[in-house]
């Protein structure tokens, strides 16, 4: 029953990009954009590149960033949801500093609304605080690369519920990016440790394949499509326990409109994430997960300023 659903659901969300991706080839096969560079924290909320105000974009930009949504969904999981498929309300602000193919970012996720804000903050999720470290570069024609580091720290977190003072972790990562006509295919691999030893079951060496298109609506607006794999591999959890949430799947649909140097981009998402065969340890048996407990779809919007120096 388990294959079943996630290859019908893997069926579903890869049909929608499809039959858009079809569309766009036979209207202007021949167009091609920069793709959605696969990256932790910030990408998983279906941030999109979006245009300066020239052509030839500034060796060096400062973006400003806040995005409102509905969910905070990183990797298939929703963070701040009670469960899988709740609605909280949370904001993301973020500020990135580009220097050629240097990069160096802050980015934060608050939870606003929800019963139980005070709990996720305590545990060492909440009021989630990242720096990124970012360097994109050319391999070849239309093949790109990027290495980055990513640093999430939690500093609101109670020590006795979290089970240490600062909950910290970080995650090495590579990716390559190659532009065809008819989609961006991208690879990103990356090991997310944690800092500390009572964290370290959740450390995972992580797998995402994506792919991406663009599709011109009107004018300078167009509509981005996004749709993405990842797999936790390598996992340091104990020998012979099955992990949780290994697989999921997320797609992303977003469209920027330009106001010179400013920009809105609203978003449709929608995840989904394996869960183990049982979720009740008590009551062990054949009553595997409920796909309220493996999807969730959520909407956000961002709003940014470029400033090119």
């Amino acid at each position: 029953m388990r294959s079943m659903k996630m290859h019908s659901m893997a069926a579903l969300l890869g049909s929608i990009l499809i039959a858009s991706l079809a569309s766009a080839a036979g209207s202007d096969a021949s167009e091609s954009t920069d793709p959605v560079d696969p990256k932790p924290a910030p990408e998983d909320t279906g941030a999109v590149t979006t245009p300066t105000k020239s052509e030839a974009a500034p060796s060096t930009l400062i973006n400003l960033d806040v995005e409102a949504a509905s969910a905070y969904v990183w990797r298939g999981i929703n963070l701040y949801g009670e469960d899988q498929n709740t609605q909280n309300f949370s904001v993301f602000p973020s500020l990135t500093a580009t220097f050629g193919g240097f990069s160096i970012g802050y980015f934060g996720g608050f939870q606003l609304t929800g019963d139980n804000k005070q709990q996720v903050v305590d545990q060492g999720t909440g009021a989630e605080q990242d720096l990124i470290l970012k360097y994109s570069g050319s391999l070849a024609d239309k093949l790109t690369y990027s290495a980055g580091l990513v640093y999430w720290f939690y500093p609101f977190a109670d020590p006795d519920v979290a089970n240490t003072d600062l909950p910290m972790y970080i995650e090495p990562g590579v990716g390559v990016t190659y532009a065809t006509a008819p989609v961006d295919l991208g690879l990103y691999v990356g090991y997310y440790r944690a800092l500390q030893d009572v964290n370290e079951a959740a450390s995972f060496v992580y797998i995402n394949p994506s792919l991406a298109k663009s599709l011109p609506l009107t004018g300078d607006v167009s509509l981005a499509l996004g749709l993405s794999a990842g797999f936790k591999a390598y996992t340091n959890l104990p020998s012979g326990q099955d992990g949780d949430r290994m697989f999921d799947l997320t797609l992303n649909v977003g469209a920027t409109l330009p106001f010179a140097d400013m920009y809105v981009t609203p978003q449709l998402h929608a995840a989904f994430a394996t869960r183990v065969d049982d979720l009740d340890p008590i009551t062990p048996g054949d009553q595997g997960p409920e796909f309220s407990d493996e999807f969730v779809a959520w909407a956000g919007i961002h709003v940014g300023y470029n400033i090119g120096l």
